[in-house]
């Protein structure tokens, strides 16, 4: 890995920010010891720009929001934001955030009407909104000429496909191995890390990987010593694998602190981190540290790994071969596969054994399981054997076999369309990944089928499993709780825990009727949605921003800010009952509240205020409602909240 720090570090003499909340740990975090981005982490942390958590730790796999990830720009451009007065967006005008996202608007990094004015700066961060960020915050222009990334449909799809191809080709961001740009992924933190010292590097004008740059070369280095072997790189090829690539060397220069190879790539000595590997008669090594000794580089190795080899008239780089572990989605690749014996592999710390577990590789549209480590001295290659699919990706309804459903069996032929809510959020059937042991996995994560709604057709069905069988899938489910959604926010939510407050009254979301945008019918009455009107989920309130009907998702969507007031949240957690001033019960367990002609539970009420509380559309009077525990009624004479607590006390007398 390039390491770019020197030329950067003088860059970086600019205002110290802090993520909201997080301690002010500076440098070396408990979590990032093993991490590939521990020293852009570092890099950053110890510039002042970022900081970790109170815990010592700095979450690095994380996702970063839109406000994170303009503060720092912001902060690494030299600019101290000084207007924080403005409100560009909707949902920014009280958030901490506020001053760098109108620097960045006044920059021309974002545009308010992208969003149409709502940016939810505390949601994740895409790939695409970083380039376009970074591109603009460089006045560099977008690019619409065509990219050679294998996912170029889904880089169409993106506003800023423009700003993705010059922010490729100024290498802020590059692509996966596997040749992906991967325009919607969300950024992790540590992801962040490295694009801003991207950013810097760029902005800076000057490169620590171009010739005259960095201190002064003291020596030139004329072998390289791998163990017991003592290679002279001018006679027997040696690479280093940089960047997904490797690169013959042809020079090596070493000074106290680094190394510079080809005049070009810079490494650290004595260090234990990012270091490249090394590949030499075709056998690839994990380095650990690097040092210089007289005329020699002196390479320690921690593995040992395959670089490449050949299937059939092919050969295949181990970076860009996909690689499953016991019929399992992962991230991983073949280079992430380290060799412990013939029938021993290690990946990430798990050491796997070939004659038990199932480590597979995909080679084209076809899978092949390793079933042995071929070791040599001059050459490390693999043994394999076909096997069935791993994964499944671009489906359609022809790749399901059957659906049960408790028992009976959907009728495949009148289902025209499958998509899954997944983490809150809605996915077509060609827009997830399925692997052989019935997981699934968006954005880079991987779920259960448990942790899945199925949606077919608007009906919803709880996966209880899934098995693959024949390349095709068969679903068994339940019914699911809801067939009815709500969008809020962009996440998809069980209409049956949402509701609509129209001035302290509380509506089921069945009770209200989208006319058009903001133009709703109540029980029979039409409002323009205004200030009195708010969402209700699980213990959050939103200002409702607008509310509107989307015919192609099939369901109601909503938009608003969280309200701060916290007053309709504050539905009690657990109540009290009191009789002639002494405790009765705690808790709701056998109690019910009489309303218009039939009792209830106080799960089915809403309360309003410490005096009232709404049911169907409708405000009650708590004060005087007559309330059953077990078999005896009572009358409510008095309430009261238990100081800032969610308890509610209930006074009581006979009925």
């Amino acid at each position: 890995m390039n390491k770019k720090f020197l030329s950067i570090l003088a860059l970086m003499s600019f205002l110290a920010f802090s993520f909201p909340g997080q301690g002010l740990a500076a440098g070396d975090f408990s979590d990032i010891n093993d991490h590939w981005a521990s020293e852009f982490i570092s890099t950053l942390s110890a510039a002042g720009y970022i900081s970790g958590y109170p815990d010592g730790t700095f979450k690095p796999d994380k996702t970063v929001s839109q406000a994170e990830f303009i503060t720092v720009l912001i902060s690494c451009m030299g600019i101290t934001p000084s207007d924080t007065q403005s409100a560009y967006f909707n949902d920014t005008k009280n958030h901490w955030a506020r001053g760098s996202i109108n620097e960045a608007v006044s920059q021309g990094i974002l545009v308010p009407s992208e969003y149409s004015n709502v940016l939810q700066p505390d949601s994740g961060l895409k790939r695409s909104q970083a380039a376009a960020m970074m591109v603009r915050a460089l006045d560099r222009q977008p690019d619409d000429s065509a990219t050679s990334f294998t996912d170029k449909d889904d880089v169409e799809k993106s506003m800023y496909r423009g700003y993705i191809k010059t922010a490729y080709d100024l290498n802020l961001l590059t692509g996966y191995p596997g040749g992906e740009f991967k325009p919607f992924e969300y950024v992790t933190r540590a992801q962040m890390c490295k694009l801003i010292l991207n950013f810097m590097e760029v902005n800076g004008g000057s490169s620590v990987n171009q010739p005259g740059t960095g201190s002064t070369v003291s020596g030139r280095l004329t072998s390289i010593a791998i163990g017991d072997e003592l290679y002279d790189y001018t006679s027997v090829p040696v690479f280093f694998n940089i960047d997904f690539s490797n690169v013959r060397v042809s020079s090596i220069t070493a000074t106290d602190d680094y190394i510079t190879i080809n005049s070009r790539y810079r490494f650290f000595l004595n260090s234990d981190i990012n270091n490249p590997d090394i590949v030499i008669n075709n056998n690839r090594y994990g380095i650990s540290k690097l040092l210089a000794s007289g005329d020699k580089l002196v390479a320690y190795t921690s593995c040992r790994k395959i670089d490449s080899f050949n299937h059939g008239s092919s050969k295949y780089y181990s970076d860009f071969v996909k690689l499953y572990l016991n019929s399992s989605y992962t991230e991983k690749y073949l280079s992430d596969m380290e060799i412990v014996d013939a029938l021993k592999v290690k990946v990430d710390g798990t050491t796997y054994d070939l004659g038990y577990d199932k480590v597979t590789i995909e080679l084209g549209n076809s899978f092949y399981d390793i079933t042995k480590i071929n070791l040599g001295s001059t050459e490390t290659s693999i043994s394999t054997a076909l096997t069935d699919p791993v994964i499944m990706r671009g489906l359609t309804l022809s790749d399901i076999s059957a659906i049960f459903v408790d028992n009976t069996t959907l009728n495949l032929d009148k289902i025209s369309k499958i998509e899954f809510v997944i983490d809150g959020e809605r996915y077509s059937l060609s827009n997830v990944v399925i692997d052989a042991s019935g997981n699934f996995t968006v954005r880079q994560k991987t779920f259960s089928p448990k942790d899945v709604i199925m949606v077919a057709d608007q009906y919803s069905y709880e996966i209880d499993l899934l098995r693959a069988y024949k390349d095709k899938f068969i679903f068994y489910c339940t019914e699911g709780d809801t067939n009815y959604w709500v969008s809020l926010n962009d996440l998809f939510v069980d209409a049956d825990k949402v509701k609509i407050l129209k001035d302290n009254v509380a509506y089921d979301i069945d009770q209200v009727l989208v006319i058009e945008r903001n133009l709703v019918r109540i029980k029979g009455k039409q409002y323009k949605v205004d200030s009195s009107f708010k969402c209700l989920y699980g213990d959050d309130v939103y200002d409702i921003d607008r509310i509107d009907y989307d015919t192609s998702l099939d369901c109601i969507t909503v938009r608003g800010d969280k309200n701060t007031d916290g007053y309709w949240a504050n539905q009690p957690s657990k109540y009290v009952f009191f009789k002639d001033n002494k405790k009765y019960q705690e808790g709701t367990d056998d109690a019910s509240i009489y309303v218009n002609k039939k009792w209830l539970t106080l799960g089915e009420i809403m309360i309003s205020d410490p005096a009232h509380f709404t049911y169907d559309g409708k405000s009650y009077d708590l004060i005087g409602a007559r309330i059953r525990i077990d078999t005896e009624d009572f009358e409510i004479v008095d309430t009261a909240w238990r100081g800032q607590t969610r308890v509610l006390d209930i006074y009581m007398e006979e009925y």
